[in-house]
């Protein structure tokens, strides 16, 4: 089976152009540019995962230092979408033609933060993340939360795909709005993720008052399990036999 998206020496050259780029940046060519460099390196990192095969994406994030940057990219994007998105959406004469370059830039978290769940899973990367590792635990935080509060104010997180004809009725702003708000919830599991990883791993005692003064985090999982805001999910699904 062919496990190359891209190869070491085109990986390494993306990682080492890694950079973190401002708020008032997003959209912009070189924004994208990074964008297709993270979305190439997540497919080669999960190939190379699931092939058990050497995993030179995660040790050259690691060596070069840019999981930091990684973790910048991320909260840039969810600043973006908690101050900027929504102002979007209230302009009555903004209606782009073509959503897709603001599609982009929501799926870009979900990008990342696949990214970070592959590697993050190797206690080197953990190390590696140094300082930056209170930041993804705030931002996992701050995604769990919200994903329970989701689950007990609605009692469900996803919208009802089988309601006839939705799409006929939404325009594309609206469309977007629902996409946004299905991602958020892929996030939040992805962080869910992340942050075994980081107790895990993670001995800093800083990070450990995070978790446990900061956010009592113990009581955020156990409001999720209570919440189940899995079973709008499941309860769509059926077993099927293979």
């Amino acid at each position: 089976m062919d496990t190359s998206v891209i190869s070491l020496v085109e990986a390494e050259g993306f990682i080492q152009s890694l950079e973190a780029i401002s708020l008032k940046e997003l959209g912009s060519q070189r924004w994208f540019r990074q964008h297709e460099y993270i979305e190439k390196l997540n497919m080669q990192a999960i190939l190379n995962a699931s092939a058990a095969h050497d995993e030179f994406v995660k040790d050259m994030l690691a060596s070069y230092g840019k999981i930091p940057v990684l973790v910048h990219e991320m909260i840039i994007i969810e600043v973006w979408k908690q101050h900027v998105f929504p102002i979007l959406c209230r302009l009555r004469d903004f209606k782009p033609k073509n959503t897709f370059p603001l599609y982009m830039v929501i799926h870009h978290e979900a990008t990342v933060i696949n990214l970070l769940e592959t590697i993050m899973f190797h206690k080197d990367c953990c190390e590696a993340a140094d300082g930056c590792v209170v930041d993804l635990v705030d931002y996992c935080h701050r995604k769990l939360t919200l994903l329970a509060s989701k689950a007990t104010r609605e009692g469900a997180t996803h919208r009802d795909q089988s309601s006839p004809n939705i799409k006929a009725t939404e325009s594309s702003m609206e469309e977007l709005k629902m996409q946004n708000a299905e991602l958020e919830f892929e996030i939040s599991l992805k962080a869910l993720s992340v942050l075994r990883y980081i107790t895990d791993h993670v001995e800093s005692i800083s990070v450990i008052n995070r978790l446990l003064c900061t956010h009592n985090m113990p009581c955020v999982l156990v409001q999720l399990i209570d919440c189940c805001p899995l079973d709008s999910v499941i309860e769509k699904m059926s077993w099927r036999s293979t």
